[in-house]
């Protein structure tokens, strides 16, 4: 009998460390799975808004900033990681707070969801959720939104998701260089400056997006 077999018994094997880590384990790198943890991220919607972001910044910027990077080193690269490119958005979105703790009234998220619908945002059901999902192939999250009894996608029971189309969004940005702009040739103007809003009154209708 060898020496290992002499040493052997089972209370040892009782008291074997366990693995440390699974065989798999340096499989399981996926950022898109992670991603997909997100509540807030839209499939299909998201990487385009990140996308976007990307191509806002100047292409030879962006080569410096990662030139020691092992994958992204350019924008084309980024845009490949992510799964999309740059696109003009036909619908933008934004998750907002309908209520306080314990889904108590809140006047501050009264105020927000007050002006953001002054911007044109409506509240987003799942029917029109599902026209989206038609169109533009955006994805519903089954595991992390629900459905609320009005009909209107909710994540937990404060925040709710609401919409307005690209071409309002587009506008609102425009108006907001603008401002900035006129902001910093007169700087006698007060911060609240508005300038010329008179096209906003007809864009807070609701957005009927059709087939």
């Amino acid at each position: 009998m060898d020496l290992e077999t002499r040493l052997y018994t089972p209370e040892k094997e009782l008291k074997a460390k366990p693995v440390l880590f699974a065989e798999d384990y340096n499989t399981r790198f996926d950022p898109v799975n992670v991603r997909s943890t997100d509540p807030s991220r839209i499939e299909g919607w998201s990487e385009t808004v990140q996308a976007n972001d990307i191509a806002k910044a100047d292409a030879l910027e962006f080569r410096k900033a990662h030139e020691t990077a092992k994958v992204i080193k350019t924008q084309e690269d980024a845009y490949k990681v992510i799964g999309a490119g740059p696109a003009e958005l036909p619908v933008d979105f934004k998750w907002l707070r309908i209520s306080g703790p314990g889904g108590a009234d809140s006047p501050s998220a009264n105020a927000e969801i007050d002006m953001y619908v002054s911007q044109g945002f409506l509240p987003c059901t799942k029917e029109i959720f599902d026209i989206m999902v038609e169109n533009y192939g955006y994805k519903f999250n089954h595991a992390l939104w629900r459905v609320a009894e009005d009909g209107t996608i909710r994540r937990g029971y404060d925040v709710a998701l609401y919409y307005r189309s690209g071409d309002v969004a587009r506008k609102w940005e425009q108006h907001s260089v603008a401002e900035a702009i006129e902001r910093d040739t007169n700087p006698s103007l007060p911060s609240n400056f508005q300038g010329d809003t008179s096209w906003k009154e007809e864009e807070v209708e609701e957005i009927l997006i059709t087939h």
